[in-house]
């Protein structure tokens, strides 16, 4: 079961009704008006509310669209609502509303709705190593969405355009699903990371409902997935991250958190979310070898995960110099191009650095 935000990819209907303008600014809504009359629409003005009776909701989009007078900032200042003939204005039909910016983008990128609508994802996967001895004990999933002729979309694509479009929390959903199915056709037998972002998750007992329906329905143990919290330093309700913490830990699932010393984590954030594992940035791990400073970073959170029961993970690791480094001074694992990049088909088995 999931609620209308994840559960639901807006659409731009074809049928005839009514489309409703609103805007805070005066002369942007005469703008409007002069607009809609040279199209050849009929325009009528109740209120603060445009509104005009059409023919097709799509082609009066379509017809805006083309339009090279309307500047981003306006299309983005004009928000929308179309009601089809039947349909009240109710509560639940200002939950449709859109900037006009958002209805012209659902006109125009046929390939990112078409990953949404067909379930397009692929899912990725780049390989954890414990230390000291290289043995893949685990398995990122990173996910990709797949265009209409084949091509991949990346993924700071992907939800960029999903975050703008207030489409995240449909994304998200899919790709924990993506992550858990694709795993398992994979017969991946070490354990899983898979990425959710917490701004994403309102309550999590009903969020991730479909999540941990497919854990069930595809008989893994809880204890082999870990969910990492991507995104942690931009989070502002620590309350909030912990309750979903403590949801997935209650499950029976482990927890991460990655990206450890950017933005603005701190070392009392770490103590209080108390999750499993850590990630430490790769912005930290490169150069460590020779860079005093990082190598500082590096050891305070290191000391502090420890003394909090927490291990650390090495993330970005790109050469042996790095690798030795970290190895030797609190990584108990290590992920990053020197084992092996991202892949549709998991690596099983990693080589490098021929001392170790």
């Amino acid at each position: 079961m999931t609620c209308k935000r994840c559960g639901t990819v807006p659409s731009i209907s074809q049928g005839a009704g009514t489309a409703l303008f609103s805007c805070a600014v005066e002369l942007l809504q005469d703008r409007l008006i002069s607009i809609l009359k040279e199209e050849g629409f009929a325009p009528r003005l109740e209120g603060e509310v445009v509104k005009l009776t059409v023919d097709s909701f799509q082609s009066l989009v379509a017809c805006l669209s083309r339009r090279t007078d309307i500047a981003d900032v306006e299309a983005d200042g004009l928000n929308l609502l179309f009601l089809e003939q039947g349909q009240q204005l109710d509560f639940a039909a200002f939950s449709r509303t859109k900037s006009l910016k958002k209805w012209f983008f659902l006109l125009n990128n046929r390939d990112f709705i078409d990953i949404f609508e067909n379930n397009s994802l692929t899912t990725h996967f780049q390989p954890i190593v414990a230390l000291p001895n290289l043995e893949i004990v685990a398995y990122e999933c990173l996910s990709r969405g797949v265009k209409s002729d084949g091509s991949l979309m990346p993924p700071y694509l992907l939800f960029k355009l999903a975050v703008e479009n207030d489409l995240l929390f449909f994304l998200d959903r899919l790709c924990r699903e993506n992550a858990l199915k694709t795993a398992a056709v994979k017969k991946i037998t070490a354990d899983i990371f898979i990425n959710f972002i917490p701004t994403s998750i309102y309550v999590p007992e009903t969020c991730l409902q479909s999540t941990m329906h497919w854990a069930r329905q595809l008989e893994y143990d809880p204890s082999r997935i870990v969910f990492e919290v991507v995104e942690s330093h931009q989070v502002d309700d620590l309350k909030h991250l912990r309750s979903i913490l403590d949801f997935y830990r209650d499950k029976g699932f482990r927890t991460a958190l990655d990206d450890i010393g950017s933005g603005h984590t701190n070392l009392a954030t770490l103590a209080a979310l108390g999750a499993d594992l850590i990630k430490i940035d790769m912005e930290i791990i490169r150069g460590i070898d020779k860079d005093p400073v990082k190598q500082s970073i590096f050891g305070a959170l290191s000391t502090i995960a420890h003394e909090n029961g927490i291990k650390v993970l090495a993330e970005g690791v790109e050469t042996c110099e790095e690798l030795a480094y970290v190895k030797e001074n609190g990584a108990e694992l290590a992920q990053g191009y020197l084992f092996a990049k991202p892949a549709a088909e998991p690596v099983r088995r990693v080589e490098c650095c021929t001392w170790q």
